[in-house]
């Protein structure tokens, strides 16, 4: 099977990993792999063994890339798109819209599948006109891709009751989130000295993170010692290190550090204070290595990421209070008994997962074009 990914780059986020992790182990599974990058060329990560790379040209329109796009398919002739994130989903769906009916040297057009990593209705309120004129259109074109994957089940309800999109069209897909992580070492962890709140990743307003800064200021009050340490940056970094001056909490600063979960202490607790999330890779990151996790549950996606008294705690609300709570829970939790549930996040699992969806979905695409009248692509 040719199959294409297109994805934003090679690196720069969480989709652009799984688009890595993914294109490789389908080429280890025998399938002829491409990745076309809609933000252009890009060198800052090398590219799967095996797996060719088109970029397509960074200051070109919507219209422009999908014209690329489609000659790109017409010379390479994949059996499967799969895209990842809103404006590569967009793109393809576009190309989708504009080969129906046509046949490409013969051959029907390529199955068209997307993978949603978001929650995108709350995060709406308040964004750029831009950004709410992107969601309009991924409200009104979602439903016409021949496949959708989503992250989450959450991630999956609203792309059916919100989105349009036909249950038997979508499917949940884990992500590869154990992909970077060593198998585990630890299974409780008990030190002696203050709990360890850890931020990873980026310090942006979705995030949060000045909730870390008062959680930690909330356990000392109780009489708990607790500090902050960050991995990762952002335009909040500042905001939150002035934070954590005003409110007496220590505060370490690690900057963007991938195996962050290798650098923390016995008493660590990963916190995500997110007012949404699609998913959360680092909740399970933390359980693969023992340290147990928080998160606010109005974030919904973080459901599928964490177990509720095996690998960490949903606090009640985002409040400090709840989420210092969750703490004093979480911070004892024994690790142990888990591999089963990490194995669900593996890459051969995650793979072999999005694999069975293609296959599943190619052969009703195919039935479907068998069954239609089509003409060769001009």
């Amino acid at each position: 099977m040719r199959i294409a990914v297109v994805v934003p780059a090679l690196s720069g986020g969480g989709a652009e990993f799984v688009a890595r992790t993914w294109a490789e182990w389908l080429r280890t599974q025998g399938h002829e792999v491409a990745m076309v990058l809609t933000n252009g060329a890009d060198s800052t990560r090398r590219a799967p063994a095996g797996v060719t790379v088109t970029g397509l040209d960074a200051a070109a329109g919507p219209a422009a890339k999908v014209r690329r796009l489609r000659g790109f398919v017409a010379t390479w002739r994949p059996d499967v798109i799969v895209s990842l994130q809103a404006f590569p989903n967009l793109l393809c769906i576009a190309l989708r819209l504009s080969l129906r009916g046509l046949r490409i040297r013969g051959r029907a057009r390529p199955m068209v599948v997307i993978s949603e990593r978001n929650l995108v209705s709350l995060g709406v309120r308040g964004a750029p006109v831009k950004h709410r004129l992107k969601i309009w259109a991924c409200r009104r074109l979602y439903r016409f891709a021949d496949g959708v994957v989503a992250i989450s089940h959450p991630v999956a309800g609203e792309l059916v009751s919100g989105f349009g999109v036909p249950p038997e069209k979508c499917a949940v897909v884990p992500n590869p989130a154990t992909a970077k992580v060593r198998p585990r070492t630890v299974s409780m962890r008990r030190g002696e000295g203050p709990v360890e709140l850890v931020l990873a990743g980026r310090l942006v307003p979705q995030k949060r993170p000045e909730l870390a800064v008062d959680t930690a200021a909330e356990l000392n009050r109780r009489g708990i010692p607790a500090m902050v340490s960050v991995f990762g940056d952002g335009p909040l970094l500042d905001a939150v290190t002035q934070r954590a001056t005003t409110q007496h909490v220590e505060l370490r600063r690690h900057g963007w550090v991938e195996d962050w979960f290798d650098h923390c202490g016995a008493d660590a607790v990963l916190l995500l204070p997110s007012s949404r999330e699609g998913f959360g890779n680092v909740l399970v990151e933390a359980a693969a290595v023992g340290i147990p996790s928080v998160a606010a549950s109005a974030a919904l996606g973080v459901a599928d990421a964490l177990v509720p008294g095996m690998t960490g705690e949903l606090a009640r609300s985002g409040t400090p209070t709840d989420l210092a709570d969750a703490v004093e829970r979480a911070k004892c939790l024994d690790l142990s008994g888990i591999d089963r549930w990490l194995q669900r996040f593996s890459v051969e699992e995650s793979g072999l997962t999005l694999e069975h969806f293609i296959t599943t979905r190619l052969d009703v695409h195919r039935h479907g074009q068998r069954a239609t009248t089509s003409r060769p692509i001009p």
